[in-house]
């Protein structure tokens, strides 16, 4: 706990604390990240980008219950999933198109407020065939919370440095995105905007061929370079940036 307060990168710190963190809890891995009032939630890798996390802080962290908690109130909790699955969790969208493909069985989640902007939240998950975490998990979570709010700030402040000495990037540039928060689908030739539409409606490139009367490879082809001059990395994110771009066209 001590060295990952004191590491000198948000990867450093995510990767001290998640291995001290998960040993402790007998959890099968440990997420640290930071929830934003203002912007896309931010989960720290430890192993290099990791595409379950590269979809959910693109949207997916939107239908999470435990976020769902951060956005409603104000005050730190620390909670087993169990305390907010009203008996329909695994009827959700989250559940179907981010939980349960991720192998997750269980969670124990605690975030912390940090200021006004963020909170830091830990996640310890157990996947399919292992146990459900208990009280006596749920205790010693309880246990470390004042060193994992420590912890938890020094990633805050950390991260916000690095964000300072990143390349400037224009508002709402990254991942494709126009400033207006509309995808720059302006950078795409005409036969892949075709494809990137009828990627957004949910295509595969199997139906996409079918309909466009061409080979799936050369859809996979065409797939590979939307990806490219979008700046994403896949369908998920692709639909995703396409359902915030129309939301935020909205009055």
């Amino acid at each position: 706990m001590a060295a990952a307060a004191q590491a000198c990168s948000t990867e450093e710190i995510s990767a001290t604390f998640t291995a001290a963190a998960s040993g402790l809890l007998a959890s099968d891995r440990a997420y640290v990240g930071l929830y934003l009032r203002n912007q896309s939630s931010v989960t720290i890798d430890d192993r290099g980008p990791d595409p379950w996390n590269r979809n959910y802080d693109a949207h997916l962290y939107r239908l999470d219950p435990f976020f769902r908690r951060f956005a409603s109130t104000r005050q730190d909790f620390l909670l087993p999933l169990a305390a907010l699955d009203k008996g329909d969790f695994r009827r959700t969208a989250y559940y179907r198109d981010f939980y349960e493909p991720s192998q997750s069985f269980d969670e124990i989640t605690g975030v912390f407020n940090l200021d006004n902007r963020a909170a830091g939240y830990v996640t310890f998950l157990r996947f399919r065939g292992a146990r459900a975490f208990g009280r006596q998990d749920l205790a010693l979570a309880e246990a470390i919370s004042g060193a994992t709010r420590l912890v938890l700030q020094q990633l805050w402040l950390q991260w916000r440095t690095e964000e300072q000495m990143r390349p400037a990037v224009r508002c709402g540039e990254e991942a494709g995105h126009a400033p207006n928060g509309s995808l720059r689908l302006s950078r795409l030739s005409a036969r892949e905007r075709q494809i990137a539409d009828l990627l957004i409606d949910g295509g595969s490139a199997k139906s996409i061929a079918r309909s466009l009367a061409i080979s799936p490879g050369t859809v996979r082809n065409h797939i590979k370079q939307v990806y490219a001059k979008l700046g994403i990395h896949s369908q998920v994110e692709l639909m995703a940036a396409a359902r915030v771009a129309d939301m935020a066209s909205l009055p």
